[in-house]
């Protein structure tokens, strides 16, 4: 099982970033928190700095695990990994991803994801959009 770490970034407004998976990988074009895959003698906190780093050109604050999703896509398995973030430093520069949006929890739902995440987006879309 591939371990994997996720993202939930607010702003300010309390909205959540979201990115777009970009042609050619698999989950194309569907839409997903940034992260990645867990490395080798890393944490999954370290995982997630890193990936967002690489990806994104930001500095995170990684905080309180959300909660972790496991999914069989039938040729991989992943545990995904799901944090609490704030950019601490840096500005989102989009180098992986098709698209980048900053949402609000209600409008998680307008968009396709990743199977994965589908359990993170029921419990977030249900939240109310606030500052953190």
């Amino acid at each position: 099982m591939i371990q994997v770490t996720a993202a939930i970034v607010r702003d300010e407004k309390g909205r959540i970033m979201i990115c777009q998976r970009p042609e050619g990988k698999s989950c194309a074009l569907l839409w997903e928190f940034p992260g990645g895959k867990q490395e080798e003698g890393e944490t999954l906190e370290e995982c997630l700095a890193r990936e967002c780093r690489e990806e994104l050109s930001v500095d995170l604050r990684v905080g309180e695990l959300y909660g972790s999703v496991e999914h069989d896509y039938g040729t991989f398995s992943v545990n995904v990994h799901f944090f609490l973030c704030q950019i601490a430093s840096g500005s989102v520069v989009r180098k992986e991803h098709k698209e980048i949006l900053w949402v609000s929890p209600s409008e998680l739902k307008d968009y396709p994801f990743c199977p994965a995440d589908a359990e993170i987006i029921k419990n977030l879309s249900r939240e109310p959009s606030k500052s953190r």
